[in-house]
């Protein structure tokens, strides 16, 4: 199995995708799924992040040999692909409340929570789209939601980018926190309390607003901050809507 580049060729000899391939079928006698090998992937970047993930160390924790793991996986990039796509929330479904607002923070929360549980999942999807089954359920449930909450085809294209672009990046500035804290072996809040005379003197060239922003966010949670920069984005949709219509 490749370790390093990964990527299969078009007949065009451009990077495929493994969605863009035929399955493999596998032997009646092979005793892994494919389905086993993404779940102990998925273990192991959890675990250590992509470094984390090498075929010999992947196989050795099925119990089986690394060939073995051709008949399901051509690559690496293909298992990394398959693991993105098995972590990908379920479609957010419509509320009781049938307010398109909660479905819609319903369906980024969800993903804004699966980012920070599988960090590993912001540094691939630079370059690894996610359009597996999953990854799509859930952008055509959001769709049907604004569908139903009828936005304009326009207006939606541009919501769907301000909930995706907000909750990734949301996750990405969130978990960047989150890492530095761990590699100081502080907790987060313990970091944070560490930072604060440097973020003093460094705020002191900038208007008062700066370091009252700074001193608010470090003492808010990393789900208070997610919310409520969502209801914002949220509250600026609905105004969109209602303003075109």
């Amino acid at each position: 199995m490749n370790e390093t580049s990964g990527r299969e060729n078009t007949p065009k000899g451009q990077p495929g995708s493994i969605w863009l391939r035929e399955v493999k079928q596998r032997p009646a006698r092979q005793p892994l799924s494919r389905e086993q090998i993404v779940q102990a992937a998925v273990r192991l970047l959890d675990e250590g992040g992509v470094r984390n993930l090498r075929m010999r160390q992947l196989a050795d924790s099925l119990n089986s040999a690394p060939m073995s793991l051709y008949w399901h996986v051509s690559t690496k990039d293909d298992l990394l692909e398959l693991a993105i796509d098995a972590v990908f929330p379920d479609p957010p479904s419509r509320s009781g409340t049938g307010d398109w607002r909660d479905d819609i923070k319903a369906g980024a929360t969800d993903l804004f929570e699966v980012l920070l549980r599988h960090s590993w999942m912001i540094e691939l999807m630079g370059g690894h789209p996610p359009v597996g089954p999953r990854a799509l359920a859930h952008t055509s449930a959001i769709i049907e939601i604004l569908e139903q909450a009828h936005f304009s085809p326009r207006q939606l294209d541009s919501a769907l980018s301000a909930i995706y672009y907000y909750t990734v990046g949301a996750a990405l500035s969130e978990a960047s926190w989150q890492a530095m804290a761990r590699q100081s072996a502080e907790s987060e809040e313990e970091w944070v309390s560490r930072l604060g005379p440097y973020l003093g003197m460094a705020t002191q060239s900038h208007p008062a607003s700066l370091a009252d922003y700074v001193k608010r966010s470090a003492s808010s949670s990393t789900g208070q901050r997610f919310h409520d920069g969502l209801e914002c984005m949220v509250s600026g949709m609905g105004q969109m809507r209602s303003q075109d219509s």
